[in-house]
């Protein structure tokens, strides 16, 4: 064997295990514990613990469904919020649905839409084939957000709704998917300006105002993947948001006044591959500062 053949041969074999252990990284689901310490916290929401489903992007053979609902049996939890990619496209809304339904509702199930609620499912021809890049179609997602509604979320586009957690008034607003320029904060605000605590869903970060309208103390946001592939000490090459930085890309973060959870995210993306950035299902307690 020649050295240039022998070299090839062993970077082949660096690149097939790498890209193997980055395959088996996106199936192992990391479920994380975070406290965020607020202040002027009501006491009755100081301990709630929140589940935070952010891009589980469902196949439509359900092929992580049985992990999801594994995962998420395995910790106490109070209430669950939602930040959108739910479904990899419309092929999954069942399955994304069936998953919801699973849930233990606690207080309420609150939950804002991402891109790939959109998304038809991928259809290839000679060109995008030759190109290696699928053509999305968009489809109405209404049927989807119906069906979440009937499944008991109450689901936020553009939108609020108000909920009693702990013997306190809680304000969810809910923006559409900000990657798309499809947010209106504006209209999802409430009118009165009621004594309430605030949070906002936002699919993306960049739904999160960093002038700090709204006066929300608290937000969840996922789209990121936390990079979906991290490089350590540098952080994530590509998070698809202006309103972080690398090293930002997913845990808790400041934009502006506001608290933001940004997921990592349950599922994949583009490619089946996750390194340094592990699958998670979140619980984010809440404390007095």
């Amino acid at each position: 064997m020649s050295g240039w053949t022998q070299t090839l041969t062993l970077a082949a074999t660096a690149a097939t295990g790498a890209a193997f252990y980055a395959w088996r990284g996106s199936k192992r689901v990391e479920l994380t514990e975070t406290t965020v310490h607020v202040t002027d916290l009501p006491p009755g929401l100081d301990g709630l613990r929140i589940l935070h489903v952010a891009d589980t992007h469902f196949p439509a053979d359900g092929e992580s469904l049985p992990r999801f609902l594994e995962a998420v049996r395995q910790r106490p939890y109070d209430i669950v919020v939602g930040t959108g990619d739910y479904a990899d496209s419309q092929a999954g809304w069942d399955v994304a649905l069936r998953a919801f339904r699973e849930l233990e509702p606690g207080a309420g199930v609150f939950a804002v839409i991402g891109g790939h609620e959109r998304y038809a499912p991928l259809r290839w021809d000679g060109g995008t084939r030759m190109a290696g890049r699928p053509r999305r179609r968009w489809v109405d997602p209404a049927a989807f957000v119906e069906g979440l509604r009937e499944a008991g979320v109450r689901a936020l586009v553009n939108e609020q709704t108000s909920a009693e957690i702990g013997g306190e008034p809680v304000r969810f607003v809910g923006v559409d998917d900000a990657y798309h320029g499809l947010d209106r904060l504006t209209p999802a605000l409430p009118t009165e300006d009621a004594p309430e605590f605030r949070i906002l869903l936002s699919h993306s970060p960049d739904g999160v105002p960093a002038d700090g309208s709204g006066g929300f103390p608290l937000a969840f946001a996922g789209h990121t993947h936390g990079g979906q592939i991290r490089i350590p000490r540098y952080g994530a090459p590509v998070r698809h948001t202006r309103a972080v930085g690398r090293r930002e890309a997913s845990g808790l973060v400041r934009i502006g006044d506001t608290q933001v959870v940004i997921s990592r995210g349950f599922g994949t993306t583009s490619l089946p591959l996750r390194f340094a950035c592990p699958p998670e299902l979140g619980i984010v307690e809440l404390r007095q500062a």
